[in-house]
């Protein structure tokens, strides 16, 4: 893993709160669960079923999220990785390789191995909720933010 990389995942996490967990890896959306069993996504072992997303407004009412590890990936999202990738696990490692896959599929891994931040940041925001430009309609962190964690993570720029 490329210094970049690994500065790109930490700035993930910053983006998506779970740095300020314990265990990133174990961190479930909401911060109310704390994953113990790693042997799967949380909500495909049952150990959680996932956080109510009403707090965000009447839309969301209804809506349930699944986020959960260092990442926050939801259930479908990680299990479309474990297959692919052939994840043995939720652990930390495969929750690593899960993102790394999905930062590749966008085409913005060349972009972060090169130190072009912002533009990795513009192709990722559909996965992650939380990066500037995702029209999900929860709270995105700002640029200046994320561009700051990357480089405070090591990250170099272009």
């Amino acid at each position: 893993m490329t210094p970049n990389l690994a500065a790109f995942l930490s700035m993930i996490s910053h983006s998506e709160g779970t740095d300020r967990a314990p265990d990133p890896y174990r961190c479930c959306y909401g911060y109310k669960h704390t994953i113990s069993d790693l042997s799967d996504h949380p909500a495909v072992t049952g150990e959680w079923k996932g956080e109510s997303l009403a707090s965000l407004g009447p839309m969301y009412a209804t809506s349930f999220s699944t986020a959960a590890g260092r990442y926050q990936l939801i259930r479908p999202t990680w299990q479309q990785c474990q297959a692919i990738l052939r994840l043995p696990d939720f652990t930390g490692p495969s929750q690593d390789d899960a993102a790394i896959f999905l930062i590749k599929e966008k085409g913005a891994l060349e972009l972060v191995n090169g130190g072009r931040v912002s533009d990795a940041i513009d192709k990722c925001h559909g996965i992650w909720a939380s990066l500037p430009g995702s029209t999900s309609g929860q709270p995105q962190r700002k640029l200046a933010d994320l561009i700051q964690a990357y480089g405070d993570a090591g990250g170099a720029f272009a």
